[in-house]
């Protein structure tokens, strides 16, 4: 650190002065506040002490209960600052004596004196913001504009971002046994299908050995039978030896091996591999993690998760800390797209306009920056969900069908969110229930295919069929959009103690969570496309009358 002594106080004025004018910062008092906050604690010799509780209590106004690692609001802001001072810096406006920059990782500001010019004199400040000009240099009005919505430095990404590692999760695939036009079927068809994704490596087998950057090793064995012949699969954790899944697979004399592996194996490898990826870097330090692997942790898949309001902060900060890593990383954009629309629309303390907007602005980023990631693509069309857009939550689950044909959820999900709030046909109940029922039983998708299929049977009004569906669903996760599901059914079928029961069992992991708000917003925001949207939201609204005031 540069000694104190070597700033003083208009150094310090101009500096912050010259920052407000860029407009970086865009209309945010509250970032002001804290910039000159942190320069100020650092050049009075205070570095040490700023941390995230004394910034939220002096510059925040929060209590002497303030815990930071449930309310995230000086860590969102402090990354918000961080590319706002890179965007400031890449300014006309970066003719400052003094120069901030704040590392990840640390509140404590570098302030140092900038470098001198050909005179060999540090620059002159021009003035203070009084006198400075009100328009911004014309090459900046897009990226200011950018950065006064969300504060995020989109074009600046190699000022900031360190170099990126390979995709986090490392497969092997292993030798495949059996006949030799059969094993490069199963080979080619696992290649193409786990190289779609960008947070995966596939590494082919070199010389019978394992490459050392693997974490997970893929084998299969194709056995004739009868009628033609079974795949048998197996992934292993290299780390431990231990097999994580196993499957086995019928493939019927003259059917394509690579359309049967896409569509029945491969389909479900893709989530076995996210779920065991997730346990295996949560124990790796964060400082560590690259932006992929922070994606990998963060992003909605069925596997390792809690039903609780503070899991999904914390998901949002890791997709947060993606983004202070790598700006331009769409799949980090996609993911906060889909859990700011999904808690504004389940979450009433979320429920903003800052946060709603904030949703659709990075469902936008995520597109622009990854168009062909059907991850990125999929996690887009679950927020155009969350957000009442079912049409083009449709469109845009077809899309990524069309990048993965082996992407389960976005092949379900497409058959079934057109009847959002609308009654389905039979041949589209009698679809989905087959693909249900097509899943190994400890798919960890099933909890959704389970939930949809109890919604489906409720806007037919069947309302014994979803409560078993509902159920079943239960008992593997839940959500708010499941628990209130099923208390409205049981609420339908005349139970509503019991109905009073399932949300009050979810009071303590949600806390603030308000049935109100669920049955007055978020139905009908999710069934603002549907002619029989009334309907639905009287079924809500009748569970409000179960319930404990």
């Amino acid at each position: 650190m540069v000694a104190p002594a070597k700033f003083n106080e208009e150094d310090i004025d101009l500096y912050v002065d010259r920052i407000e004018a860029s407009g970086v910062l865009g209309k945010s008092k509250r970032r002001l506040r804290l910039l000159s906050h942190l320069i100020r604690a650092e050049v009075l010799g205070e570095g040490e002490n700023l941390k995230a509780y004394s910034i939220g209590l002096d510059v925040f106004g929060k209590g002497d209960d303030f815990d930071p690692s449930a309310d995230s609001i000086v860590r969102v802001e402090m990354g918000r600052l961080r590319n706002a001072l890179t965007l400031f810096e890449a300014s006309d406006y970066a003719d400052t004596a003094i120069k901030v920059t704040i590392p990840v990782g640390t509140y404590r500001p570098e302030v140092t004196r900038r470098e001198t010019g050909a005179s060999g004199q540090p620059p002159e400040p021009l003035t203070s913001s009084t006198g400075a000009s009100s328009q911004l240099p014309q090459k900046w009005v897009v990226g200011v504009a950018l950065a006064a919505l969300v504060g995020l430095a989109i074009v600046f990404v190699s000022l900031l971002a360190p170099e990126s590692n390979r995709p986090p999760i490392g497969v092997q695939i292993g030798e495949v046994q059996g006949p030799a036009q059969s094993a490069a079927s199963v080979r080619s068809a696992l290649v193409q299908s786990l190289s779609r994704s960008q947070t995966i490596t596939v590494f082919e087998q070199e010389d019978g050995g394992v490459h050392g950057d693997a974490n997970f090793l893929l084998t299969s064995r194709v056995f004739e039978t009868d009628d033609g012949e079974r795949l048998f699969t197996e992934l292993r954790d290299l780390g431990s030896s231990s097999v994580i899944w196993a499957k086995s697979t019928d493939i019927p004399s003259g059917s394509d091996a690579e359309r049967i592996v896409e569509a029945e194996l491969a389909r479900e490898l893709r989530v076995r591999l996210f779920g065991a990826s997730k346990d295996f870097l949560a124990t790796l330090p964060e400082a560590q993690l690259s932006p992929e692997a922070l994606f990998v942790l963060a992003t909605w898949v069925p596997g390792p998760a809690q039903s609780a309001i503070a899991w999904e902060k914390r998901r949002i900060e890791l997709a947060g800390l993606a983004l202070e890593r790598n700006p331009e990383f769409g799949a980090a954009h996609s993911v906060l797209a889909d859990k700011l629309a999904y808690l504004a629309n389940v979450y009433g303390p979320a429920d903003t306009p800052e946060n709603r907007e904030a949703a659709l602005f990075h469902a936008r980023q995520a597109i622009g920056l990854s168009p062909l990631d059907p991850d990125v693509v999929f996690n887009v069309a679950q927020a155009q969900w969350h957000s009442g857009l079912i049409g083009e939550s449709k469109a845009t689950m077809t899309r990524v069908v069309e990048l993965d044909p082996s992407h389960d959820l976005a092949r379900f999900l497409s058959l079934v969110i057109p009847y959002t709030c609308a009654a389905a046909p039979d041949d589209i109940l009698n679809d989905a229930t087959r693909f249900d029922e097509a899943l190994s039983p400890d798919n960890p998708i099933r909890w959704l295919t389970l939930t949809w299929l109890g919604w489906l049977h409720a806007y037919r009004d069947e309302w014994a069929q979803a409560l078993v569906a509902e159920e079943r669903a239960a008992r593997i996760f839940q959500i708010p959009y499941t628990f209130m599901r099923r208390a409205m059914v049981l609420n339908q079928l005349g139970r509503p103690s019991e109905a009073a029961s399932v949300v009050q069992n979810q009071s303590d992991k949600w806390d603030g969570f308000d049935p109100i708000h669920f049955a007055n917003v978020t139905i009908p925001r999710l069934c603002g496309e549907s002619d029989t949207a009334p309907k639905y939201t009287r079924y809500y609204r009748d569970l409000l009358q179960a319930l404990p005031r």
